[in-house]
């Protein structure tokens, strides 16, 4: 890779896009089999839509790698970048957090008494059923993540090549005894996520051996396996979940690097543009899928005879997705973070 890192991965924005259609899917399946969607295929696929959340961390860890290693280790760069990471966070997560609270307040205002709001607002909860916006668990860990990425200024770079692989090394034991003595691992502390997210900064520090044609073929073997151990024995979480989808989700994106990399396969205009508009589709589908069931478009798509029409409510269900998150990432997402980095760098 150049010293001089280009501006965009087209193939992590791909990555980025499929992930959180992934997700999409997922939590698109009751919709989907209250239609009367039955095909076998489909329902299995939309079934692993969770694991896009691997591919979001391993992601995240990489992305930050190449995007703050370069940079000198000074105060003022550690400044930017967690003034940067929390307005890429909190301006594109409140908005949906505060309709989110609308449709709770309008469709059971009970429900309310025992979620978790303040938890749900600041993001410092990661129990999905006590959150406003239950997709939010992921973007706790996620901010977690930018915290201890940000002790990473006070280090010179060579000391960081010994200091992450020894840390990564630490959560992987501690996340053995917990899982071995059958015990929880302590809230963000030490979880097994955090191994996730340092295979990609570890994908970045050693990506002049990893980056090459030759290692294609192990990437995807390793891919593969992964992701067939995690299906064959239903591996949804915890330790084993991380290592199986964890893994997988850390092969897909050794293995889509390797293609740009070496000039292979490069993803497309519409690709990244969904990749861009990823964080906005995360956020906002369970909304539209609110909407898709209360403007009856689900009884529309209803049918326990022809397969295709609950599959064609699949297909609207994304179509609605994909188009707002492009029409809202361009027009507000976007313009309101560049104002607020625009902003924070004159205060």
């Amino acid at each position: 890779m150049p010293a001089s890192h280009p501006r965009t991965l087209h193939n992590i924005q791909m990555l980025r896009a499929v992930a959180a259609l992934l997700v999409v899917l997922h939590h698109a399946l009751p919709h989907y089999e209250v239609m009367g969607g039955s095909l076998s295929p489909i329902k299995t696929l939309v079934h692993w839509g969770f694991a896009g959340v691997d591919i979001f961390f391993v992601i995240s860890g990489f992305i930050m790698a190449y995007t703050t290693f370069p940079k000198a280790r000074t105060r003022s760069n550690a400044t930017i970048f967690i003034k940067h990471r929390l307005f890429r966070i909190y301006l594109g997560y409140w908005p949906f957090f505060l309709i989110m609270l609308l449709i709770w307040y309008m469709k059971d205002p009970d429900r309310l008494h025992v979620l978790d709001i303040l938890g749900s607002f600041f993001l410092t909860n990661t129990n999905m059923f006590q959150l406003i916006l239950p997709v939010s668990w992921s973007l706790t860990y996620e901010l977690y993540f930018y915290l201890l990425f940000l002790l990473t200024f006070m280090v010179s770079i060579k000391q960081l090549y010994k200091i992450i692989p020894l840390f990564s090394l630490l959560v992987a034991l501690l996340s053995g005894y917990t899982f071995l003595t059958h015990t929880e691992p302590a809230p963000l502390l030490y979880s097994p996520f955090l191994l996730e997210f340092f295979s990609g900064v570890i994908l970045y520090m050693f990506r002049e051996r990893l980056l090459t044609s030759a290692m294609l073929p192990l990437a995807l073997l390793i891919s593969v396996s992964a992701y067939g151990y995690a299906f064959s024995y239903e591996i949804t979480n915890g330790l084993l979940r991380v290592f199986s989808l964890g893994g997988g989700a850390f092969s897909l994106v050794w293995s889509v690097m390797i293609l740009e990399q070496q000039q292979i396969y490069r993803a497309g205009k519409f690709l990244v543009s969904l990749g861009n508009a990823s964080y906005t589709l995360y956020l906002s589908h369970l909304i539209i899928l609110e909407m898709f069931y209360y403007l009856g478009l689900r009884n529309l798509f209803t049918s326990n005879e022809h397969p295709w029409i609950p599959l064609a409510g699949l297909f609207l269900i994304l179509l609605l997705c994909v188009t707002f998150s492009l029409l809202y990432y361009r027009n507000v997402e976007k313009p309101l973070y560049k104002k607020a980095v625009s902003y924070g760098s004159h205060t």
